[in-house]
């Protein structure tokens, strides 16, 4: 039983090497202009996400589908076509509200008027944001301005919950929301405002992080469940 034990978490340590390496080797290909690797490195990011999750022995219907509507979404955006960008709105619309679900029982009736104070800072800069590229929005303004506002609720809960709890779990809720917010904001600057590679790895790398470290939210979350239950 032991040595199960063992080979699981050397095998769950193999899969998160991988999952940086893949981060990385992504971010060079992408500055150096290697098309079809950067391609193959960027589709296969969050499966290998996905796998490692699911190595864990963990199945949070909610969580896998929140991921396979981040791809979606990645990939929709990646076309380049104008006409899938409203699509692509939508399911990294659907993608923020099924992480929103996963932190709703976070929400208390004594933390809720924090969690709207807290929240108020990130969603006024959002908009600020919005603002700046509002010409390119189209059609997909208002799904953005929800979008905005659930990436604010998430970053208000994690600040609160934080707060109020101080473990390792809202840690890494915390640091993947602050991700969250700061590579929303350069996705807008750099796809419709300014065009940076500088700004295009700092959406890659903190895109990255941040899924990383809600899986690891996730992770904690689950086992503390667990526990509670056993």
């Amino acid at each position: 039983m032991i040595k199960i034990f063992q080979n699981n978490k050397n095998t769950i340590n193999i899969l998160i090497l991988v999952y940086f390496l893949n981060l990385v080797l992504y971010s060079i290909c992408s500055f150096l202009k290697f098309t079809s690797a950067e391609t193959i490195f960027w589709f296969s990011r969050i499966p290998i996400l996905l796998i490692l999750y699911l190595f864990t022995g963990k199945n949070n219907f909610i969580y896998i589908t929140s991921l396979l509507l981040y791809q979606l979404a990645s990939y929709l955006f990646a076309s380049g076509n104008p006409d899938l960008f409203m699509y692509g709105s939508i399911s990294s619309l659907g993608y923020k509200l099924l992480l929103l679900i996963i932190l709703v029982p976070l929400i208390t009736k004594e933390n809720r008027l924090a969690i709207s104070l807290a929240c108020l800072p990130f969603f006024v800069l959002f908009l600020y944001i919005i603002e700046l590229v509002l010409h390119s929005l189209g059609d997909s303004f208002y799904i953005w301005i929800l979008n905005a506002l659930i990436t604010s609720i998430i970053g208000g809960i994690a600040i609160i919950h934080f707060n109020n709890n101080f473990d390792l779990k809202g840690y890494w809720l915390l640091i993947s929301s602050i991700l969250f917010i700061i590579q929303i904001g350069a996705f807008f600057i750099n796809k419709f405002y300014i065009k940076s590679e500088s700004i295009y790895q700092m959406v890659i790398f903190f895109y990255g992080l941040s899924h990383f470290t809600f899986y690891k939210f996730m992770i904690l979350k689950e086992q503390e469940k667990l526990n509670i239950s056993t």
